[in-house]
């Protein structure tokens, strides 16, 4: 009776994942007249790519999180581009993680701690593969006898001769590969972005190793408080959806589905036409960088009006839990996951605003912490506005129009 209910499980599963393959391919729903009205739901967003090493070949990567506060600071500050800060991180299972070696001596180069590139223990395509990376730290015994390593073979070798020592850390990094021996994330082949742009068909817009930069489509949904938040998507542990959304496959980050490592992501199946996942509204997350439980590793819940007209356009978890509770909607785990980075997009219009807004007898918000008021106290010239940017809390003064839209757009709030 067990074995009969497994495979009924399993094929119930198997259903689901094939049903949101074919939404997230842009395959139609009956939906209402309805369209949703949001600016920049698709832009174009600079990563600093990463050089390091697997099975002896040059890979690049990027980073996005780190479960260790002091280690997400570091990389921040080493390549330019916020790493979340991501408890939740040390959670993700054992057989979901891959192993990442950091250098702490020995050949100087551009590894994190100063030294020679990081090598991982494989790339995609290896079954072992995840962007889910166990940091683990190498140590020579006598430096005299450094060289470059490229390779986990090579690493282990020198191990076991005793040149170098080979020790845990308990940190865990999200570094998604972008390029590697005989592969690469799609190239999408558009690469005009715009309001109405669908969400699939390839989710790099250029991979550029030579300026160490790649070029990602930042896609606009919602925090679970309704406030705007942009992410990436990068992987996906169903085959069918990571073909759809042109991302890599990997197996391995479905072992986080039912653990705290992973966070719920609710992607609507009809109803008000968008530019989510699946051709309808944008999607809402159910945290956001900064909460304990925010995780990239998004368990897709599917959203499903019971009615498409009586479709509305959500914004909130709550509204999502209001709806289901009154039957307006079902949800449903769709038994996947997608690697889906919460990351910082600054608009050029909003850089503009802020720019333009510090002209004035005022010192403007920077000087005035500098000289240690606080950024809740600053002093902003007559006609402008106090904000407080969400990503670090420093003080920023717009224009009353410029503030509505930064609130709108989840990119400040007011003291």
């Amino acid at each position: 009776m067990q074995n009969v209910n497994r495979s009924k499980q399993i094929k119930t599963v198997s259903a689901l994942v094939f049903s949101v393959a074919l939404l997230f391919s842009g395959s139609t729903l009956t939906a209402n007249a309805a369209v949703q009205e949001l600016l920049d739901t698709s832009v174009p967003l600079d990563i600093p790519l990463i050089m390091g090493y697997a099975d002896g070949n040059e890979v690049f990567y990027i980073t996005t999180e780190a479960s260790h506060e002091e280690v997400a600071d570091h990389l921040s500050e080493l390549t330019g581009f916020r790493v979340v800060y991501t408890p939740a991180l040390k959670n993700t299972p054992a057989d979901a993680l891959a192993q990442i070696y950091e250098f702490t001596n020995g050949v100087e180069g551009p590894g994190p701690a100063g030294f020679q590139p990081n090598v991982a223990d494989s790339q995609p395509g290896d079954s072992q593969y995840s962007p889910a990376w166990s940091v683990l730290h190498v140590t020579w015994t006598d430096e005299a006898n450094a060289r470059e390593l490229t390779s986990e073979d090579e690493i282990i070798a020198a191990q076991q001769a005793g040149e170098l020592s080979i020790e845990e850390t308990g940190v865990i990094v999200n570094c998604p590969f972008i390029q590697w021996e005989g592969g690469a994330l799609p190239i999408r082949e558009n690469p005009e972005l715009g309001d109405d742009t669908p969400y699939g068909g390839g989710q790099v817009l250029e991979i550029d190793t030579e300026n160490m930069v790649v070029t990602f489509v930042a896609h606009r949904g919602f925090g679970p408080d309704g406030s705007t938040i942009y992410y990436i998507a990068t992987d996906a542990s169903s085959p069918e959806v990571a073909e759809m959304l042109g991302v890599i496959h990997v197996e391995k980050i479905g072992k986080t589905l039912v653990s705290s490592a992973a966070s719920d992501l609710y992607v609507f199946t009809n109803g008000i036409t968008g530019t989510g996942p699946a051709g309808f509204q944008a999607s809402i997350g159910s945290t956001q960088e900064g909460d304990e439980f925010y995780s990239p590793f998004w368990r897709i819940q599917t959203v499903t009006w019971v009615d498409t007209e009586s479709a509305s356009f959500l914004t909130t978890t709550a509204e999502i839990t209001e709806a289901a509770s009154n039957e307006k909607l079902t949800t449903a785990l769709g038994g996947f996951i997608v690697n889906c980075p919460f990351v910082e997009v600054v608009l050029d219009s909003m850089e503009d605003a802020m720019e333009d807004s510090v002209d004035g007898p005022v010192l403007a918000p920077l000087k005035q912490m500098e000289e240690g008021v606080e950024p809740s106290q600053v002093q902003c010239n007559e006609g402008l506005q106090l904000m407080l940017k969400k990503s670090n809390g420093n003080a920023i003064c717009v224009s009353e129009g410029t503030a509505g839209i930064l609130i709108q757009r989840g990119y400040a709030t007011q003291p």
